[in-house]
């Protein structure tokens, strides 16, 4: 975020269900479903000075409390975050069971977090009077960071998820072939199933559900999982693991130690619902006798992950479009990029001066060398080859399934060209890698997805091929996407169009008297026919 004026916080993170919250649709779409939700407040200030100054602390917690409380935004930088505050507090009787935790992290370059006697009063008067203000629960953290702690959490992004827990009940599933290393089936004590839950850094559920491909959808506004949850509360909850379908985990390598099972990079891959339901409920019944069934099956081939994801999540009554990160589409495009890559390393004569990777499973390069900036995963296809391809730069704000249900059954069809794919993710990462380059032309950053679509009309070819929106199996599109191509292939090159494409988005805007301070201008429809209306004019003259 830009912190021009917002002395006291350098970053802000706003978690609906553990999910981060990107803009005021991300929570509509959850407040539209009736779905009850927990919410995280995480504030960050960040200090180049070697120590923790008493009276910065107490000025970022004074803001904290000012975000908290007051409705009306008094930090321009802040805008966004303070409206999305002002929706969730709005809709405050759709809280899980209880009012917003909030985390504040003061990360500095010292040696220790050793906090003087001033500083620890500052402190805990601030958290008092956050405490006071009845905004939130009794979750309210500080975190003073040093350089150790920086250090260990930047370790964290690149490390393994690992968890450990006992599995007497387990039965040896006997393979012979290469492509599972080992399976087990059981039962699993609740208790013990809540080591691979529970994140004790943050309080909250772990992030191992990436490959499942539904998300929790909560027990108000459906049956099922209301009705695991009344099982679990009841008198007869030891029946409930007879009348469970159960959980699948797939991890990289599993490690059994007597009964004692160590799970490397697992993800749960079925039983999201009954997960959920399980973590909701847990302090109800910690002391029940209730057990699982539970399968973990250790496999690092991609194409027998997919069929795990497929089998097990095709008897829940799932739709077809749910399973599209799983289907031969996706593979095939994978392999196209691969083929790209490989050429600039097999023919000198390939001017093109960088690789990007498609990333058709969560964490699939996840212990590569390849930087994260060169990954280009399913959400930012859709967003890329959606803004560029199909005139919706305004449309790709929100989450992957938000935008995602938008153009369903417009994309990844197995008949697709995979050319307009792989060009509109290639000038994705030549846009965000000329803002993070070019700090004067900060101010467009919001456009970047408009800069997409507008490098498409500035082409100087036949106006039919540029102009007219063509399927993605068309010849026509596939000849689009390679002029496209001729002219980003190199940084200097794709800087030249990107350049263009600002200078013709700034015409437009000062033509039409728009506000390039708007937050929302590049949300809106209007913005998007009206650039296009632009660009196709500028194109005659």
């Amino acid at each position: 975020m830009e912190t021009g004026t917002s002395k006291g916080i350098d970053g802000i993170a706003i978690l609906v269900n553990n999910k981060l919250i990107l803009n005021e649709e991300d929570i509509e779409e959850i407040i539209l479903n009736k779905n009850k939700f927990s919410v995280d407040f995480i504030f960050v200030q960040a200090k180049t000075s070697s120590s923790f100054n008493d009276s910065k602390v107490n000025y970022f917690i004074n803001i904290v409390e000012e975000f908290i409380t007051e409705e009306k935004c008094s930090i321009k930088e802040l805008e966004k975050f303070w409206e999305i505050k002002n929706i969730i507090y709005k809709n405050s009787k759709l809280f899980k069971k209880e009012n917003p935790n909030c985390l504040m992290y003061y990360a500095t370059s010292s040696t220790t977090t050793e906090l003087s006697k001033d500083i620890h009063e500052s402190i805990n008067r601030g958290k008092k009077r956050l405490n006071n203000t009845g905004y939130l629960s009794d979750v309210i953290e500080f975190y003073p960071l040093g350089v150790k702690e920086i250090q260990k959490l930047y370790r964290k992004i690149d490390a393994d998820l690992e968890a450990s827990f006992l599995f007497p009940k387990n039965v040896t599933f006997s393979y012979k072939g290469e492509k599972v290393t080992s399976a087990y089936f059981g039962l699993v004590d609740i208790q013990q199933y809540m080591n691979l839950l529970y994140d004790r850094s943050t309080a909250g559920i772990k992030n191992v559900f990436e490959d499942n491909i539904r998300d929790y959808l909560g027990v108000d506004n459906n049956d099922v999982n209301n009705s695991m949850k009344e099982r679990l509360l009841n008198e007869e909850s030891q029946l409930f693991g007879l009348l469970n379908n159960g959980v699948t985990v797939v991890a990289d390598d599993i490690k059994p130690v007597g009964e004692t099972f160590n799970l490397v990079n697992y993800q749960i891959v079925n039983g999201c619902q009954t997960s959920n339901v399980i973590f909701d409920n847990y302090k109800e019944i910690e002391e029940k006798n209730i057990s699982i069934p539970i399968r973990i099956i250790a496999t690092t081939d991609e194409d027998t992950k997919n069929e795990i994801v497929t089998a097990t999540n095709s008897q829940t009554g799932l739709k077809p479009e749910q399973l599209d990160s799983l289907s031969s589409f996706h593979k095939m495009l994978e392999e196209f990029y691969n083929s790209k890559n490989d050429l600039v390393e097999k023919l000198p004569n390939i001017k093109r001066d960088i690789n990007i990777y498609y990333e058709r499973r969560s964490n699939q390069y996840r212990n590569s060398q390849y930087q994260q900036s060169k990954i280009i995963n399913i959400p930012k296809q859709i967003k890329a080859v959606t803004s560029m391809f199909m005139d919706n730069p305004h449309g790709v704000s929100g989450h992957y399934g938000t935008v995602a249900r938008k153009v369903k059954g417009n994309i990844f069809k197995k008949e697709d060209f995979p050319e307009p794919y792989y060009v509109s993710a290639l000038m994705l990462y030549r846009v965000e890698t000329f803002f993070r380059k070019q700090k004067d032309y900060k101010k467009f950053s919001r456009a970047k997805w408009h800069i997409l679509m507008a490098a498409k009309y500035m082409l100087e070819i036949d106006e039919k091929l540029t102009h007219t929106h063509h399927s993605f199996n068309s010849r026509d599109m596939k000849k689009l996407a390679l002029e496209v191509e001729k002219r980003i292939n190199t940084e200097n090159e794709s800087n030249s169009v990107i350049l263009a494409a600002i200078e013709q988005i700034n015409n437009m805007i000062v033509i039409q008297q728009l506000d390039l301070n708007d937050r929302k201008l590049f949300e809106r429809k209007e913005t998007t026919d009206k650039l296009r209306q632009y660009l196709i004019a500028s194109s005659g003259q």
